[in-house]
């Protein structure tokens, strides 16, 4: 699964949504690995041993805590978390946790964009200087013509943005869309750093389209999408940034993975990217709730009207150039042949999360980690292999 997603969007491994390396201090957890033991037996939906598979990949890979939910057939079929919410502490994680969805959330930013176009607030030719003709005289000369629809599918030539220093947030003065405005106008006055209408991930494009969809909608991009995706989709337990409290264990924290142990990260400014980078990676979630948004996604693709028509849902799976699509990856199923899979992965360096699709099944999981690195991309890895097994034996 993970191999897919890094063939479609080579940075996902070095993280969507980079932050500063380093510690942020407090309490250190020695990370303990050892070879783990063979991998449970797969199994069947509904047989309770769930917990033992995601407990098994946990632990194989020394991580502090992680999830998975399945949905077949239009609803969740099981779900379960095992470990800590902080690596120094014996607060364990629920199923009903909150988790940072990282660059999961451009599916959600698409989404909206999807909506607002049914809305004929915008389309999906729009283009950054028909919202902001003001930039006529700023705006580099091979940009003038980028869409919409090439922002949210990487192909419109911005840069990737990776770093996020807490400069970032100071771009301008006023509030989060005078700062998204200001920052997607720097971003639109440089050079391509890619060709224009070639695959190039970046979150830059993402933060340019939600600027765009706030200055049409005179709201922010966190308010477009409390009410136009998640009040739709009755996804009542999600909001925006690392959740929780400081100093709080009553929700998972995030943990920098410093190699030989994890520094958990409480929730905070240091906790998550700069808010200006909202529309690419800040969204969190329990996992029933992003449940409900695969579901909708799967319908879609399926051809089933939802909150969106099924010819939106159409554009959005659709990829404009090496599988990437709108808020996608789109790739053919390793497991099915013949099936298309959606999919994307998402961390801010402190947590790390992965959904998988398969319409053609009517099925998907959604798989998170409390932790980033290339542990947690392993763990995820491990677990979709089992998940994947179990799925065949339930059929």
């Amino acid at each position: 699964m993970i191999s897919k997603l890094q063939m479609l969007f080579p940075s996902l491994l070095a993280i969507s949504l980079a932050a500063c390396s380093g510690s942020i201090g407090g309490n250190v957890s020695v990370r303990t690995v050892v070879d783990p033991p063979p991998p449970p037996a797969a199994g069947i939906f509904g047989d309770g041993r769930l917990d033992q598979l995601v407990e098994w990949s946990r632990a194989s890979y020394g991580l502090p805590a992680m999830g998975v939910v399945v949905v077949v057939n239009g609803q969740v079929v099981e779900i379960a978390a095992e470990g800590l919410r902080s690596a120094t502490a014996s607060a364990r994680v629920t199923d009903a946790d909150l988790w940072h969805l990282g660059s999961l959330t451009k599916g959600i930013t698409s989404t909206l964009a999807g909506v607002l176009v049914e809305h004929s607030v915008l389309s999906w030719d729009t283009r950054p200087l028909d919202v902001w003709p003001e930039l006529d005289g700023s705006i580099h000369s091979q940009l003038r013509d980028i869409t919409l629809r090439q922002l949210l599918s990487h192909t419109a030539g911005i840069r990737r943005v990776d770093a996020a220093p807490s400069a970032y947030g100071d771009l301008a003065a006023g509030t989060i869309i005078d700062k998204r405005r200001a920052f997607a106008a720097d971003l639109l006055a440089e050079a391509p750093a890619s060709a224009i209408g070639q695959q190039s991930y970046s979150n830059g494009g993402y933060i340019i389209a939600g600027a765009m969809m706030e200055t049409l909608m005179s709201a922010s991009w966190e308010t477009l999408v409390e009410s136009y995706v998640f009040a739709a989709l009755d996804m009542n337990e999600s909001g925006f940034g690392a959740p929780g409290v400081p100093g709080d264990l009553s929700q998972p924290w995030g943990h920098w993975d410093q190699g030989i142990n994890y520094d958990p990260v409480s929730p905070g400014p240091e906790a998550d990217n700069p808010q200006v980078f909202g529309p690419a990676g800040t969204v969190h979630g329990t996992m029933r709730d992003y449940a409900k948004f695969m579901i909708a996604h799967i319908d879609g693709f399926r051809g089933i009207d939802g909150f969106l028509t099924s010819s939106t849902y159409s554009i959005l799976h659709t990829p404009l150039h090496q599988g990437s699509a709108l808020g996608w990856g789109v790739s053919p199923s390793e497991d099915e042949p013949g099936a298309t899979e959606l999919g994307h992965a998402g961390s801010n360096l402190r947590w790390y999360s992965v959904v998988r699709l398969v319409p053609e099944l009517d099925a998907g999981a959604l798989f998170v980690v409390n932790a980033g690195g290339e542990m947690a991309s392993g763990a995820i890895d491990a677990l979709d292999d089992l998940l994947t097994e179990r799925f065949d034996n339930s059929r």
